[in-house]
């Protein structure tokens, strides 16, 4: 006669795939990017171009940026998320001793 237990977690992976359960798939939403490639950026005190752009899988921005301003200590291009930047104006425009950048 053949007794049925339920399975325990350690005795799972000497199950036949087709038993396991599936877990669940997240799928986040395509909205609209902050900004696009191109655009100018403030990142902190620096300002910075969008070179290109992507989505983690947690359905972060991801934004690769080259600066054009400020001390880029040697690395003009970085990988930033996009929470970290803000809009900025033409940085190419005579701004005298003001900043274009909010």
């Amino acid at each position: 006669m053949t007794t049925h237990t339920p399975i325990r977690h350690t005795d799972r992976s000497l199950l036949p795939r087709s038993l396991l359960g599936r877990r669940p798939i997240r799928v986040y939403a395509a909205t609209e990017f902050r900004f696009a490639a191109g655009d100018s950026v403030a990142f902190g005190d620096h300002v910075a171009i969008v070179m290109t752009r992507s989505r983690s899988m947690m359905g972060r921005e991801i934004y690769y940026i080259q600066l054009i301003t400020g001390d880029m200590a040697g690395r003009p291009f970085r990988t930033v998320e996009g929470r970290h930047l803000t809009a900025c104006g033409n940085p190419y425009e005579d701004r005298g001793e003001t900043s274009s950048c909010s």
